[in-house]
């Protein structure tokens, strides 16, 4: 058994849990200083969950087991994804389970879970928000898997290992694919993560909210 690899599976795995509300931060100062605004500062989302925390959970009086566990299964598959991604290092305990396809599927898992969960309690938002999901879903999650197939032609794998390996010690060529591929990695992670121009996460409006509307 090697100890380190596993010291550094756990590490990576606390980094992500840790640094994951730290970007969300640096995010939200980002978007302040374009708007001409102080912003509340980077820690403010550890401060909301010190906050939240300590507060009740809500739930409505129709809100069925599904409702209650998918928080649950998000922090599970989003954790298990970060986990399985390599960050540290390549020689990981879960390192022979890191495929493409795995990965793409436990986001699709997680999206799901979170549209069953908004449509649970019958809410109109929850509902509209939910379809709206699901259709982003429905249009991402394709392109996603054929960025990734596009990266796994240079590995020849699909083992997200073998392509990060491969890219790292290969020399450094430009290759037409691997431009479009991240061009369009790029719009992929606006949708996946409720930006604008697909979605606005701080947005009151119904005719443009999705994550927004299922969190309603």
């Amino acid at each position: 058994m090697n100890y380190q690899a596993i010291a550094l599976q756990l590490a990576q795995n606390a980094l992500v849990l840790l640094a994951a509300p730290l970007l969300l931060g640096w995010t939200n100062q980002c978007r302040a200083w374009l708007q001409n605004r102080s912003g509340a500062g980077v820690l403010q989302p550890y401060r909301n969950l010190a906050k939240l925390f300590h507060k009740d959970a809500v739930l409505a009086d129709n809100a069925s087991a599904l409702f209650r566990v998918t928080p649950y299964i998000l922090l599970a598959c989003m954790w298990l994804a970060a986990a399985l991604v390599p960050v540290l290092a390549t020689d990981l305990p879960l390192s022979p389970a890191v495929d493409v396809i795995a990965l793409v599927g436990i986001f699709a898992l997680a999206r799901v879970f979170i549209s069953l969960a908004a449509m649970d309690i019958g809410t109109a938002f929850g509902s509209l928000g939910a379809r709206r999901e699901m259709l982003v879903g429905f249009l991402a999650e394709p392109a996603l898997l054929m960025v990734l197939f596009t990266a796994s032609t240079i590995g020849g794998s699909t083992s997200l290992i073998t392509i990060v390996e491969t890219l790292a010690h290969k020399p450094f060529v430009l290759y037409p694919s691997m431009t479009f591929a991240a061009v369009a990695f790029i719009m992929i992670m606006l949708a996946e993560n409720a930006r604008i121009p697909v979605d606005n996460p701080s947005t009151h409006l119904e005719l443009t909210m999705i994550h927004e509307a299922m969190v309603l």
